[in-house]
């Protein structure tokens, strides 16, 4: 990176409000919300792309965001929870037929002030969400939309694992090349067409529990009183 762009990188935060065209994102991002029910989202389905795993390097990258995929509800070690992944291609990082890389984030499906969605997407937008902001955000607006991705290396069973640290907005000046993978939106509402995923994400969706199984089992767990003996 040159000396004038590591210059605007470092002067992002106070440049940012400065430049009209993320102004423009930032209320194209106000204006596109609709009625949804209290911090869920709804996505739609476009079309698909293929995939790189190969390990995007530590640090902070330029990146444009490129999917969105609704896994449904999946178990975690906090319970079941709604899941939304976004995805994201970074266009300085490359594979070997020349395709950008790609990295992924799972979310809880929520915009509670705690959430590390709401966290990601006001970092991304420069400033907060309004509480009836947070109640009808629509999703979809950040695809195509760059940012800045902070990356950190994880081992797990012995495997290295890149992982998003951070998103943050794009300094004034500061370019980013132009997608290169198609959009991709998926939503389970919609009955999207699960085959345009990556296979990991087919697996996702595939095992998802349905809403109807996990409140039958939490009602059945709340049926057992502790004090009956076996």
């Amino acid at each position: 990176m040159s000396g004038a762009s590591r210059d605007a990188w470092d002067d992002y935060q106070a440049e940012l409000t400065n430049d009209p065209g993320y102004s423009q994102w930032l209320d194209d991002l106000d204006s596109k919300t609709h009625q949804q029910q209290e911090q869920e989202m709804s996505l739609i389905s476009k079309t698909g792309s293929s995939e790189d795993f190969k390990l995007v390097p530590e640090g902070t990258h330029l990146a444009r965001c490129y999917l969105m995929v609704d896994i449904g509800l999946q178990e975690t070690p906090y319970g079941d929870k709604e899941k939304v992944v976004l995805g994201w291609e970074i266009p300085e990082q490359l594979t070997d037929d020349g395709r950008p890389l790609i990295i992924y984030s799972t979310y809880t499906n929520s915009m509670h002030e705690k959430s590390n969605l709401r966290r990601d997407i006001e970092s991304w937008r420069g400033k907060k969400l309004t509480e009836d902001e947070s109640r009808a955000f629509d999703l979809r607006a950040v695809l195509g939309h760059p940012c800045q991705l902070s990356i950190v290396h994880n081992e797990n069973n012995n495997r290295m694992y890149a992982n998003v640290q951070a998103v943050i907005g794009i300094p004034k000046g500061l370019p980013v090349a132009e997608a290169i993978n198609d959009v991709i939106c998926f939503d389970l509402d919609a009955d999207g067409d699960v085959s345009i995923l990556p296979d990991w994400l087919q697996r996702k969706v595939s095992d998802r529990k349905s809403a109807e199984t996990a409140e039958f089992v939490e009602a059945v767990a709340e049926s057992f009183d502790d004090d009956i003996p076996f």
